[in-house]
């Protein structure tokens, strides 16, 4: 077979390969992404669903990180605008707690200070009259109850945003494109791929491993590759609950008793709460993840001990849904999980005039900023390039405001429901005209396989998202899988011609 000669190869269509791909495209480099399941398919669509700051890693001292993220969270508020939205946190301090009040007032204004000039609402101190207010919060030795402002993301659709915009600027992206070998050459690497059954040859002088908690199985291909770093593959793990009544649109920041911080989330339209994370150690294979029942047990205590309701505590028979997700972690011996770093790093080598680098950590975050990290490490390495270009420029579907997209939602074809106007607008921003376009050249297209389920928006996911299952549609394209029921999700699967 003749090779594919390109620039770069990145293994990984989590959100740092696709930040990779979209940021060396943009530079002149030609670039081929290959992700071996559906894009987002492990760790890259298993987050907390959150564009943070990290708060917590104030406490660690690590200012640089928080400061960065912090930036981060303010440029994808512009250029994403359709997938991040802010979101009010509350922080109730009971006085069992081992973190006082008054550390994390000072935490939180420094918080502020970090972020100065991104427009959100600084952080204070809720009023007793407002914290009365508060559904199902336990007013037992509750002192008070701080608030600040964070972001809340579609995880799974801001990776799709960036390697579609990366693919729009001419990188050649692909799902189930499995690399199966690697071969160093004399400048570069031999590259043997499997797409979907088809076997391919492709030279790059250049390979990006950002494979996540697999890159130590993608640098085991070559003979030739970074040298290893050691690594602790975290598990963290969410459970789903339907909303309770009356129904909350404040997220929360809970402290458990080991010290870590457990999120509680509205999510969906205030339709159910994410109750997360855990840190737990991955003992075999990532791509198996899933929450334990141990795990499932200590979310469910975590948020019992902070709620009450009149039905009584919350059970294992009201979790909806979990999930979970690997993170690849540097281990510098800190034997708490908590403790570990999430600074991202990088390990490369040279190979001739090309070279291997591989990614370790990272947060959903920073994945711009890290990506610029590995480009000027691949400029080390002899790559000839633009320079960087990524900060505040949209992400696919990203032009509009979230005024104007409401805007559209109005706008729509008559024959869609308003509520399907709204969800398209907040799932695919500005390409939601794309989808009116092919509504209103082929009217047949707005009939409903399901409850707002269209043949015009399965059409698009098919033709430009690459979805090819009804799993890549309904958990990863949209979070459909929660809001239908069964009939709706096998009417999806029929289309698709089943999983």
């Amino acid at each position: 077979m003749t090779a594919q000669s390109v620039d770069v190869l990145v293994i990984g269509g989590g959100i740092h390969g696709a930040a990779v791909a979209r940021d060396a495209t943009g530079r002149g480099l030609k670039v081929m992404l290959a992700e071996k399941g559906d894009y987002a398919s492990a760790t890259s669509s298993a987050s907390s669903k959150l564009i943070h700051g990290g708060l917590r890693y104030l406490e660690q001292l690590e200012l640089a990180l928080v400061r960065q993220s912090l930036a981060e969270r303010a440029g994808l508020l512009q250029t994403a605008p359709h997938l991040v939205e802010p979101l009010r946190f509350l922080l109730p301090i009971y006085g069992w707690q081992k973190r006082p009040a008054l550390l994390l007032h000072a935490g939180l204004a420094l918080y502020d200070l970090l972020s100065i000039g991104d427009g959100l609402p600084p952080s204070g101190r809720l009023k007793p009259q407002e914290i009365a207010e508060l559904p199902r919060v336990r007013r037992d030795n509750l002192n008070t109850v701080l608030h600040y402002h964070d972001c809340q993301a579609d995880d799974a659709r801001l990776v799709l945003a960036v390697l579609l915009d990366a693919r729009a600027r001419g990188a050649d992206i692909l799902s189930r494109r499995e690399v199966t070998a690697i071969t160093p050459l004399t400048n570069g690497y031999g590259i043997e791929l499997d797409e979907r059954g088809v076997k391919r040859q492709v030279d790059a002088r250049f390979i990006v491993n950002a494979a996540g908690p697999f890159v130590a199985q993608v640098d085991a291909m070559s003979s030739v590759a970074p040298p290893p770093r050691p690594l602790r593959l975290i598990r963290g793990s969410h459970i789903v609950l339907n909303m309770p009544e009356p129904a909350q649109a404040d997220a929360y920041t809970l402290q458990d008793k080991e010290d870590r911080v457990i999120f509680v989330l509205p999510w969906l339209d205030n339709r159910f709460l994410i109750v997360g994370t855990t840190e737990t150690p991955q003992q075999d294979d990532p791509g198996s993840a899933a929450c334990s029942a141990q795990e499932q047990a200590y979310l469910l205590d975590a948020y019992n001990r902070y709620f009450a309701s009149s039905s009584g505590p919350a059970t294992g028979t009201e979790v909806v849904w979990s999930f979970a997700g690997v993170r690849a972690l540097q281990d510098h011996g800190e034997r708490k999980p908590s403790r570990l770093t999430r600074r991202p790093a990088l390990a490369s080598v040279a190979n001739g005039t090309g070279g291997f680098v591989t990614l370790y950590g990272g947060k959903l975050t920073t994945h711009r900023a890290f990506a610029e990290d590995v480009l000027d490490t691949l400029q080390d390495l002899g790559a000839t390039m633009g320079g960087p270009w990524t900060k505040d420029v949209p992400l696919y579907g990203g032009g509009e405001s979230r005024a104007a997209l409401l805007s559209l939602v109005a706008q729509g074809p008559a024959t869609l429901s308003r509520e399907t106007r709204h969800r398209w607008a907040f799932t695919y921003g500005d390409q939601i005209e794309r989808l009116y376009e092919k509504v209103l050249l082929e009217p047949g297209l707005a009939r409903e396989i399901a409850t707002g389920v269209t043949l015009a928006e399965l059409v698009y996911s098919a033709e430009i998202e690459d979805a090819m299952s009804a799993q890549d549609f309904l958990l990863r394209r949209t979070k459909l899988r929660l809001l239908l029921d069964r009939q709706g999700r096998d009417a999806v699967a029929d289309w698709f011609g089943k999983d």
